[in-house]
């Protein structure tokens, strides 16, 4: 006001909000409360700073340039595998559908199978854990696979209280990581997938040929090495979840002797079979009822 001097009206300038560091520092201070309380927890956080050196940024160790260097064609590469994913383009002969090693979109779409089964383990991040929900790794691992998947061992809540129920479950969620259909859906695509780069295409020769040339391709090119990297890391800690995941559904740690060592140590299938056969997660309302007919 021009003769009071007083303001009468004003805005506020809003400025972005400084970096913060404290909370990154928090979240290394919990990783590491987690590796002490736990030291296996130790073995994927090193391989995954392995897997992340080796993968992306080396030079002589995996065949071709790091991704820093990465050119055209890797890209080409890239989308060509995508347009073939689960190999739905080549099988309905889509005109859009490219040619490549059937060797290589084998490799490519068994590991995109054996990803997928990690779906099943999302009540491993059920509303109100700790660590949060699993989805966003999931869904990460079709595209990061072990770079996403390796991080989340070393952080997420182990299960300490035994039994879970399936209401404590996002409901989309619980649709696919405790349907029955998981685990042969995904076992027909990674054995279609392993049929498809033994026999398909059969101008790329018989087997002997065709091996000689997958082994030759995937010696110089990087994406397709790293690939046969991720099957091995995923060999190797697709039964990481599995004690928990039975934890949760009331089985005891003498429990499911057979189907928890197929789950850990039988690549792929065992994990296929796991999902199919282990225990369902128990009910709330299956409890009530059973409660109210022992009362009665």
């Amino acid at each position: 006001d021009p003769a009071s001097g007083a303001i009468i009206s004003g805005f506020d300038v809003p400025e972005p909000a400084p970096f913060k560091p404290g909370s990154a520092s928090l979240t290394v201070l919990g990783l590491a409360s987690k590796i002490i309380a736990e030291p296996i927890r130790a073995l994927p956080a090193l391989l995954w700073v392995a897997y992340v050196v080796i993968v992306f940024f080396s030079n002589g160790i995996l065949p071709g340039k790091d991704m820093t260097q990465l050119d055209p064609a890797t890209w080409k590469e890239v989308l060509d595998l995508s347009l073939n994913f689960w190999l739905i383009s080549p099988l309905l002969h889509l005109p859009f559908a490219p040619v490549l090693h059937p060797g290589l979109e084998g490799i490519f779409n068994l590991l995109l199978a054996w990803a997928g089964l990690f779906a099943g383990f999302l009540s491993d991040g059920r509303p109100g854990r700790v660590s949060g929900t699993m989805l966003p790794t999931v869904l990460g691992m079709q595209l990061l696979t072990n770079a996403v998947y390796l991080p989340y061992l070393v952080g997420r809540t182990p299960e300490i209280a035994a039994g879970a129920y399936r209401e404590d479950l996002d409901a989309n969620e619980a649709t696919v990581s405790e349907s029955r259909l998981l685990g042969p859906v995904l076992a027909v695509v990674g054995l279609g997938s392993v049929y498809w780069g033994l026999f398909a295409r059969p101008e790329f020769g018989d087997l002997p040929e065709r091996w000689a040339t997958l082994c030759t391709f995937l010696g110089g090119d990087r994406l397709g090495s790293s690939f046969v990297v991720d099957l091995v890391f995923f060999a190797f800690f697709q039964g990481w979840l599995v004690d928990d995941d039975l934890r949760r559904r009331g089985a005891g740690p003498d429990e499911h002797g057979a189907l928890r060592a197929a789950a850990k140590f039988v690549p792929f299938l065992g994990l296929c079979a796991y999902m199919l056969f282990r225990p369902e997660l128990p009910s709330k309302k299956a409890d009530i009822g059973r409660d109210a007919l022992a009362a009665v």
